[in-house]
């Protein structure tokens, strides 16, 4: 189980927040590095508690007959399940890796998914989505991949001008941490159950990731309101931006997390309930 309170004396005690480091890489093409990326995100698995979190959140904000907009989708773990379980909306993955997206069309095929859409581009621009209006734009653990905080702001105007009125967006992501000595932490933490390589990837994450006040400060000046800016408490780990509640819970979905978490170890159940715990921070903006 992770430290908290030695994460946050950390955290407080450091005296200044690094300068970000760009990933060396915008997108991931190695295979070997993808084959460890899917194999970190099955359940059970040191992402399943943020996973099982996004589907809790999620439950509300689509609607059937949705078309939804993953950016920067990878592999499409998190696509793949909201696929199966709105198969009366339309899902559209997008990113940059080709190789990415050629495990996510082979698992949409193997598991029989017929509305899933695959485009690779930039998520910046997307020229194919011009006359394709969408419900909700979705992004989780993607946008520090970004190289500077202009990309991001083209990010977040463009999923602007994709959106219906009344359509939403939930983003998820890491912020950059203060102290070396917590990221040490994190990455220790899932060393005990992901690949090496994937624990090499989500160290230079943590190194890449935006400052949370800046990520907040560009949000409020390009998406469109109302939305919650939501942050970790003590540290600045994570963040959520997102639009309110716009559809009524998923039963599906709900029956969907009830059948996955008695297959969860402890730490991942404990760790599920640690992010809803510190999830404290959230401001309205209007």
């Amino acid at each position: 189980m992770l430290p908290i309170p030695k994460i946050i004396w950390y955290e407080a005690t450091s005296a200044a927040q690094p300068a970000r480091q760009n990933e060396p890489l915008e997108s991931m093409d190695d295979l070997d590095q993808v084959k460890s990326y899917v194999q970190a995100y099955a359940w059970g698995g040191p992402t399943s508690a943020l996973q099982i979190h996004h589907l809790r959140e999620l439950a509300c904000m689509i609607r059937s007959g949705n078309t939804v907009l993953d950016l920067a989708c990878g592999p499409g773990p998190l696509l793949l399940e909201l696929a199966a379980i709105y198969p009366d909306s339309r899902f559209i993955g997008v990113d940059l890796s080709s190789t990415m997206l050629q495990h996510l069309e082979q698992e949409a095929v193997a598991r029989n998914l017929s509305n899933i859409v695959i485009l690779q581009e930039d998520i910046r621009t997307l020229p194919s989505l011009a006359n394709t209006p969408i419900d909700l734009v979705i992004s989780t653990s993607a946008l520090h991949h970004l190289p500077d905080e202009d990309s991001l702001r083209q990010v977040f105007r463009r999923i602007r001008s994709l959106l219906k009125p009344g359509g939403g967006f939930y983003l998820f992501d890491f912020g950059l941490l203060k102290s070396s000595k917590t990221r040490e932490i994190f990455v220790a933490e899932v060393a005990k159950l992901a690949p090496p390589l994937t624990v090499r990837d989500y160290d230079l994450s943590l190194q890449a990731a935006f400052p949370i006040d800046h990520v907040f400060r560009i949000a409020k000046e390009e998406l469109p309101k109302p939305f919650a800016a939501a942050a970790s408490a003590f540290f600045d780990f994570f963040y959520f931006l997102q639009t309110p509640c716009r559809a009524n819970r998923s039963g599906r979905s709900q029956a969907r997390i009830k059948e996955i978490w008695p297959t969860l170890p402890l730490a991942m159940k404990i760790e599920h309930l640690m992010i809803r715990w510190l999830r404290r921070t959230t401001i309205f903006l209007k």
